[in-house]
């Protein structure tokens, strides 16, 4: 979602579940970090493009669209300047985190709130490099939809992974000119529309820049929100989700473990290293 006018400037990549309007971690799509929490958490999406340096450009959308009533509403009120102010719609500077700090608290949140029946271990590699993040997509992407997909077939059943994948790598490579490139929105002028609000305004239209809940306990909300309005899993699932998560975590440190050792035994083996090393020993 991209909102530009002649007062206000929303980016695309800002726009999360909601704080507090109409409930808490509210959201009705999959677009930008629902998404890719979402795909993360099933352990679908296995690799994303991003600069962990770079800071997060997130607000809840409840803040944006109380954001878009009060500009037009402040905007009018007195005397039209001369020039037409321009409104940042995004998160104050003081409360922007790393992406690697939102990501490493993710995954607490994720293991504490696991998704249900996940295909995989929630893993996801995180690189800069184009190259590796393709590798990385052919072989952990691909492969393993085609793969389920003949599966399907063979079984008679619907195939569907291939066509997840095609919808996860369309939203990856939109996502991707956000997550690889820093962003600096000033929001002072955004900020400062809050304490031009009278009391009974502020009841009405949050958007305060300091809310009284950390960014961990954001992040839970996000994970339970889409847990519940895009999922539809049930809360009193959670602690089989816990065990599931458990089992694949057992899983993916087996078949990586197999797969390392195979690939050096492989690698040794092509380049003779092997067979030098038992005529040794």
């Amino acid at each position: 979602m991209c909102v530009k006018t002649a007062s206000c400037h929303s980016c695309p990549y800002e726009l999360s579940p909601a704080a507090y309007e109409p409930l808490p971690g509210w959201v009705d799509n999959l677009n930008g970090p629902t998404g890719l929490m979402i795909g993360c958490g099933k352990g679908v999406i296995r690799s994303v493009l991003v600069d962990m340096k770079n800071k997060s450009e997130l607000i809840p959308v409840d803040y944006a669209i109380n954001g878009l009533i009060v500009i037009p509403y402040e905007f009018n009120k007195g005397k039209r300047p001369e020039e037409v102010p321009v409104y940042n719609i995004t998160n104050a500077e003081h409360r922007k985190k790393a992406i690697g700090d939102i990501i490493e608290m993710s995954k607490r949140v994720n293991e504490e709130y696991p998704l249900d029946a996940g295909l995989w271990y929630p893993d996801p590699c995180l690189t800069t490099n184009k190259y590796y993040h393709k590798f990385n997509t052919i072989l952990f992407h691909w492969l393993p939809a085609y793969f389920i997909d003949f599966l399907l077939l063979i079984f008679g059943q619907k195939r569907f992974m291939v066509r997840v994948h095609q919808k996860i790598a369309t939203g990856l490579e939109v996502l991707q000119f956000f997550t690889l490139n820093p962003w600096c929105f000033k929001s002072e002028r955004y900020a400062s529309l809050w304490t031009s609000l009278t009391p009974k305004d502020k009841e009405i239209f949050n958007m305060n820049m300091d809310p009284v809940h950390t960014e961990e306990e954001y992040m839970i909300s996000c994970a339970k929100g889409g847990r519940l309005y895009m999922l539809k899993e049930k809360p009193e699932n959670q602690a089989r989700a816990r065990i599931h998560l458990k089992l694949m975590y057992v899983l993916d440190r087996v078949c990586k473990t197999f797969i390392v050792y195979y690939f050096f035994k492989y690698l040794l083996k092509w380049t003779g290293v092997l067979d030098m090393l038992e005529n040794i020993f």
